[in-house]
C-alpha cells in the first residue's frame, strides 16, 4: 500500500485558489405522454497526524467488483476512518465575513475544538474559501450494516454488461415513457448523469424507485412525480433531482474513503458519526439520504433502497476487502499537457473532476497568453499526454482511452474539460497531438483554461492522493479543495494561485 500524507489535518490553510466546477447541465424541461412534471479506491488510507489530533488513524479500504452472478449477500465490514470515540469530523469553507465565533456557533462546535483540529497560523485571519476540519463530539452512530459495494457505487467494470435503456424498457413505470422536451428519454438522462459523475447507473435507479416509484408505478404524483429523489432543498424535475443525487453520493464516497469525513449531517442539522466498520459505498448512501430524514428514519430508507435494489436487480453484490484500485497500481508516464516550449500556468490544486462531490482528481492550467479574463477559445493547444483513443468528445469534454478499449469504465482515463476544436471519438491520439483549445465550454468558468483529471475503472484518482498526479515528474500535493503544490526533484515547488507569475506557478518544459 502506498502511505500517504493526509494534510487536511496537518494544513496551514490557504486562500481557495482558481474557481473550476464542471457545471450541472442546465436541467431540460420535460414533456411525456401524459402530464408529467419533470425538468475505490487504490489504497488504504493511513493518516499522519498532528500532535492535537493524534488519535485519528483514518483507513477505508473498499471493496470487490460485483460478480457475474447474482449470490445472496454476505456483507464482511472494511475498516472505515476511526478517530477519537467520541469525534465525527467535517470538511468545511469560510464563507465572507466569517471569523471563528461565527463559525463555532454555526456548527455548534467550540472554537478551542477548531483550533486544536486546524493548527491555525493565525486565528484572527481567515481568508474566503480557506477550508477547515470542523469536530463534532458525538457517541450517536448511523447503521452498521453494509448495504452496496464499493464497485457497484462507481460506473465500472460492474457496469459493462449492463444496459440502461434496455433495462428501463423493460419496466412499467413512469420512467420508460418520460422525455424530456428536447426528446431526451428518461433512460438517457440517468446513462449522461451517470458517465458524468461516474456513479452506478443501477443505484441510481435503485433510489428513483425507492423514493419516487418511477421504475413501476405508471403514474407517480405529487411529492413523488414533482422530487423523484426525495430531495426537498433541491430544484424539481428528474434531472436536477438525479444530478444531486450523483454528486451527493460522491460526496459521501470520496470524503469517507479520501478525505477521512466521519460526521454526517441530518435533515434538522443533527450530528451524526458514521459507523467505522462501514465501507465507502455504504456511506455514500447514507449522506445522500440523510439529507431529507431525521436519523430515526434513516434505517428505514436504507431498508427501501435494498428492497427496491433487489426487486430490479436481484441481492446486491457482496462487498469484500479487495480495494476498487488494485494495490499497487501505478499511474502511466503522462506528459504535461502542453506543447514543448510554452510556459502554463498551475491555477487550481486538487479538486472535484466533475462537481464539488467528486474525488478531489482534477488540477487546472492556463497558458500564457494576453487573453487574460477571456472565455477563447484560446490559440494555444492542450495535447495528449499519454497515447489513447478518444472515448468521448462533447460539451466542452474529452475523455482520453488509455487502455485503447474506447469504454471508459475500463483502465486509466484523462479527463480534459472547457475544450473546443475537440477531435472526433474514436480518433487515436499519440502523447502530444492536440486535443482541442482551453475555452470556458463545458462548466462554469472564469477564463478559458484547462481542467485536467485521472480516473480508473470509473474511480476519481485523488490527485494529491495516494496515487498522486505525475505530468512529466511534477508530483501533486494538496488537501484542500483547489489549494495545492507541484514539485519536482530538487526543483523549487509550484504553487496553485489565480495569477501568472513564472517563479510561483509557471511551469514550461
Amino acid at each position: 500500500m502506498v502511505r500517504i500524507r493526509f494534510l487536511a489535518l496537518l494544513a496551514w490553510l490557504l486562500t481557495l485558489l482558481a474557481a473550476c466546477t464542471p457545471a450541472p447541465t442546465p436541467a431540460p424541461t420535460s414533456s411525456v405522454s401524459s402530464t408529467a412534471t419533470p425538468s475505490p479506491t487504490a489504497t488504504r488510507l493511513v493518516v499522519t497526524p498532528s500532535p492535537a489530533i493524534a488519535s485519528l488513524t483514518p483507513t477505508a479500504t473498499p471493496s470487490a467488483p460485483r460478480p457475474q452472478t447474482v449470490v445472496p449477500p454476505t456483507p464482511v465490514p472494511t475498516p472505515g476512518p476511526t478517530v477519537a470515540p467520541d469525534v465525527a469530523l467535517r470538511y468545511v469553507k469560510v464563507r465572507r465575513n466569517d471569523v471563528l465565533s461565527t463559525i463555532a456557533a454555526r456548527y455548534g462546535v467550540s472554537i478551542d475544538d477548531i483550533l486544536a483540529y486546524n493548527q491555525l497560523a493565525d486565528p484572527n485571519q481567515l481568508a474566503v474559501g480557506q477550508g477547515l476540519i470542523i469536530p463534532y463530539h458525538t457517541q450517536k452512530y448511523t447503521p452498521a450494516r453494509i448495504i452496496i459495494a464499493d464497485r457497484e457505487l462507481v460506473d465500472g467494470p460492474a457496469y459493462l454488461d449492463f444496459d440502461v435503456a434496455a433495462f428501463v424498457q423493460q419496466q412499467p413505470g413512469f420512467l420508460r415513457r418520460y422525455r424530456t422536451r428536447a426528446g431526451r428519454s428518461g433512460a438517457e438522462v440517468i446513462e449522461r448523469l451517470a458517465r458524468q459523475y461516474s456513479v452506478g447507473p443501477r443505484v441510481l435507479l435503485a433510489l428513483l424507485e425507492a423514493r419516487g416509484g418511477w421504475l413501476t408505478r405508471d403514474d407517480p404524483q405529487g411529492m413523488a412525480r414533482a422530487r423523484p429523489m426525495g430531495h426537498l432543498a433541491g430544484a424539481e424535475g428528474l434531472w436536477a433531482q438525479v444530478e444531486w443525487a450523483a454528486d451527493t453520493l460522491n460526496r459521501g464516497f470520496y470524503g469517507w474513503q479520501d478525505r477521512g469525513e466521519t460526521a454526517i449531517r441530518f435533515r434538522g442539522g443533527r450530528i451524526l458519526r458514521a459507523a467505522p466498520g462501514l465501507n465507502p459505498g455504504t456511506v455514500a448512501l447514507q449522506v445522500m439520504l440523510a439529507q431529507d430524514v431525521s436519523p430515526e428514519q434513516l434505517a428505514d430508507e436504507l431498508r427501501a433502497f435494498s428492497d427496491a435494489y433487489q426487486r430490479l436487480f436481484g441481492a446486491p453484490p457482496p462487498t469484500d476487502p479487495t480495494p476498487a484500485l488494485p494495490p499497487g497500481l501505478e499511474q502511466p508516464y503522462l506528459q504535461l499537457p502542453w506543447q514543448h516550449n510554452q510556459w502554463w500556468y498551475f491555477t487550481g490544486g486538487p479538486h472535484g473532476g466533475w462537481g464539488s462531490g467528486s474525488g478531489w482528481a482534477a488540477l487546472d492550467f492556463v497558458p500564457d497568453t494576453p487573453s487574460v479574463g477571456s472565455c477563447g477559445p484560446l490559440e494555444t493547444w492542450a495535447v495528449a499526454a499519454a497515447p489513447g483513443v478518444v472515448a468521448y468528445s462533447a460539451d466542452g469534454e474529452v475523455l482520453l482511452d488509455l487502455d485503447g478499449d474506447g469504454d471508459i469504465r475500463t483502465g486509466w482515463v484523462l479527463q480534459y474539460l472547457h475544450i473546443s476544436d475537440r477531435p472526433a471519438e474514436g480518433t487515436w491520439l499519440q502523447a502530444g497531438d492536440r486535443v482541442g483549445r482551453p475555452s470556458c465550454e463545458g462548466g462554469i468558468a472564469a477564463e478559458a483554461h484547462l481542467h485536467f483529471a485521472r480516473r480508473y475503472n470509473g474511480v476519481w484518482v485523488a490527485a494529491g492522493g495516494a496515487i498522486p498526479m505525475e505530468l512529466d515528474g511534477w508530483q501533486a500535493h494538496g488537501s484542500f479543495e483547489y489549494e495545492g503544490t507541484l514539485t519536482r526533484g530538487g526543483r523549487p515547488s509550484r504553487t496553485a494561485c489565480d495569477c501568472r507569475q513564472r517563479g510561483l506557478n509557471g511551469i514550461v518544459w
